[in-house]
């Protein structure tokens, strides 16, 4: 088991640092990246912590799941060195500290939407126009979703953005937002900011983070082209950019140059391979961890 933690904490490594690196430059269909980053930190985490459980019950036995059972019956913890001690605490402190921030934060998004809501309610006036929609008075170019359930929830626009827009932008803006909301993009980002929580020390988890936020706007602009022409909604973000600073991004210029044409039709393809690729990322460590004769090893 000593060769099998040594190939999962390389791996690890690689899932780490360069391989974040790379996919962070990687610019192609959005849902594509959201998969290889779901994919990259599922398969991070077990090898992390597969590394750890293998070195703990090295070399005392040759299949993980068999060492670990026998640890649980108590059959071989009297056996374990000093250093398998460290490394069975570590794989523990590790699996309890992601499984922890993941529902800290789940709690927290919850408590968050909810001191929202009843601030926003104060400050805001519901929409005559626009259903399930809330204008906030400012001067600013302002606009975003408030979820409140599946396929439920508020889009929050202000005055200053509504008096910069036209009606056919005012409408593509909020088809972009009901399109966070029906797809439940919120919950998609929980995992990430989960693990960037756990492990804020890591590069990985700050870049998979500030990546999965950013593809979810490139994801709603996607699906709001079924219902608004994306010409609109690009003028749209070059209207809010024109107003406010927060607007004038690297995220604004690739929303418009994206919007301003058709969809790359080699998206399907590639979503395929990134999907294989993905399957591969997460089956390499499980392999190694249930079946580590599979490889010799």
């Amino acid at each position: 088991m000593t060769i099998v933690g040594i190939v999962l904490a390389v791996l690890a490594f690689l899932l780490a640092w360069p391989i974040p690196a790379a996919l962070a430059r990687f610019r192609g269909d959005p849902i594509s990246e959201v998969v290889l980053w779901q994919a990259v930190g599922l398969s991070g985490g077990l090898s992390l912590i597969g590394a750890a459980l293998a070195f703990a019950v090295a070399p005392g036995t040759t299949s993980l799941p068999q060492g670990l059972f026998d640890l649980i019956r108590g059959k071989d913890h009297t056996q374990l060195s000093l250093l398998a001690w460290i490394f069975l605490v570590i794989a523990v402190l590790l699996i309890g500290r992601l499984l922890g921030c993941l529902v800290l934060t789940l709690y927290s998004a919850r408590q968050t939407r909810l001191r929202h809501d009843e601030i926003l309610h104060l400050l805001s006036e519901p929409s005559i126009a626009y259903p399930d929609t809330r204008i906030i008075t400012t001067d600013e170019a302002v606009a975003y979703c408030l979820p409140k359930g599946p396929r439920k929830g508020t889009a929050v626009l202000s005055t200053g953005l509504l008096k910069a827009l036209d009606e056919d932008e005012r409408t593509a803006v909020i088809a972009h937002e009901r399109a966070h909301l029906d797809f439940r993009h919120d919950v998609l980002v929980i995992p990430f900011a989960a693990w960037h929580r756990a492990l804020p020390y890591f590069s990985a988890t700050a870049i998979g983070l500030n990546s999965v936020n950013r593809l979810i706007e490139l994801m709603a602009d996607d699906q709001a082209r079924d219902h608004v022409d994306p010409q609109i909604l690009a003028q749209a973000v070059r209207s809010a950019a024109a107003i406010s600073p927060d607007h004038r991004s690297d995220l604004s210029a690739q929303r418009i140059q994206r919007l301003s044409h058709p969809l790359d039709p080699a998206r399907i393809p590639v979503r395929l391979m990134s999907i294989g690729l993905a399957v591969l990322l997460l089956l390499l460590p499980t392999l190694l961890i249930v079946t580590p004769s599979s490889f010799g090893i």
